[in-house]
């Protein structure tokens, strides 16, 4: 037979703002001002009300505090894949300033999809997010941006929302091209050259830069896409490898590693017969054999410096975009200098 016998429920220990309220003999509207730091409750009244909270363990809705004030604090952050390396080094900056002004991020991952990043868009507007950024936006113009005030946007720039950090793209091309161009340790010059970009203007930028400084040169290049997987990276080595080539400069590090691998899986030497640069210098680049040489976007400073734009919109100040600049980072994909010798102490692990 099933027990139907209703177990009485313990008395809970924590208070509500009405059984504050009852302790300190006020009203209830008395308890919400001292709690959203009205100035027009005495301190006597104050120290009632926050003895009586203590003794009920009483914690105010931070949901309803924001209501009351008008505010949610909360940035909407937009990211195509968190997944991605070079975005978690962003949103580290984002959340890092917003944690400093007590502020906090809700985030969204459109996972590469443009109909995904729209509705994400509208699911963190209707979280009545303060302010937003858009990371890398797939839809541009497609995006509510009539509803975005006070958005900002991390690389292309979206039609409509005006406030952007970029990065200077075209210029992070030229430095991988003269990375590429440098003289080799056989003095041999690298004319076989091929670029492995991806759809989107970033990656039109980059090889706008990487083909002007090789026309300075007086040489062509051969282009390959793929979509900054590295499968796709893999697939193009493979296809670049049916042609003369010595040298490879790669729109992103995952790609890079990708065409690492062709290189290997063919028994190329690299960079003694191919040289190869990446971009983005994200975590994976000096993990990379060899360690990748790669055009490094200074995404923590991006990230962190978007977020400060969207504090500043909240507050009314003025603001104009941004745009960081590259550098190379010289690993060993390209410099055949030999790495420091390899000592036994080095492979053991620490017992402490």
């Amino acid at each position: 037979m099933t027990d139907l016998t209703v177990q009485p429920k313990p008395l809970s220990r924590t208070g509500g703002i009405r059984d504050v309220a009852r302790q300190a003999g006020v009203s209830i509207a008395t308890v919400s001002r001292v709690f959203n730091d009205a100035g027009t409750v005495s301190q006597d009244t104050r120290e009632r009300i926050m003895h009586a909270a203590a003794l009920l363990s009483y914690e105010p809705s931070s949901l309803g505090r924001n209501l009351v004030r008008g505010r949610s604090y909360l940035v909407g952050l937009i990211v195509p894949n968190i997944s991605v390396p070079l975005y978690g080094t962003m949103i580290q900056g984002i959340e890092d300033v917003l944690a400093r002004h007590q502020m906090s991020a809700l985030l969204g991952s459109s996972r590469d999809r443009p109909d995904t990043e729209a509705r994400v868009a509208q699911g963190l507007l209707g979280h009545a997010v303060d302010a937003g950024i858009v990371i890398n936006s797939q839809v541009g113009a497609a995006l509510p941006v009539q509803r975005m005030r006070g958005w900002v946007h991390i690389s292309p720039e979206i039609p409509g929302l005006p406030w952007r950090v970029e990065l200077d793209n075209e210029e992070g091309g030229r430095l991988a091209a003269r990375e590429l161009l440098r003289n080799t340790s056989s003095g041999s010059p690298r004319t076989a050259l091929a670029y492995v970009g991806a759809p989107g203007r970033e990656s039109l930028e980059r090889e706008r830069g990487f083909a002007a400084e090789l026309a300075l040169a007086g040489l062509n290049y051969r282009r390959v896409v793929g979509d900054y997987s590295e499968q796709s990276g893999l697939e193009a080595g493979l296809e670049l490898l049916q042609f003369p080539l010595d040298a490879v400069f790669v729109a992103g590090d995952l790609m890079a590693a990708g065409v690492l691998r062709a290189l290997h899986r063919s028994g190329r030497n690299v960079p003694t017969q191919v040289a190869v640069v990446g971009f983005d210098d994200s975590l994976i680049a000096p993990l990379l054999y060899p360690r990748l040489s790669t055009v490094r976007q200074p995404a923590y400073q991006m990230g962190a410096a978007a977020a400060q734009m969207a504090l500043d919109l909240i507050a009314g100040l003025a603001v104009t975009p941004m745009t960081f600049s590259p550098v190379l980072v010289r690993r060993e994909s390209t410099d055949p200098s030999p790495e420091p010798p390899f000592t036994p102490d080095e492979g053991r692990s620490s017992s402490r």
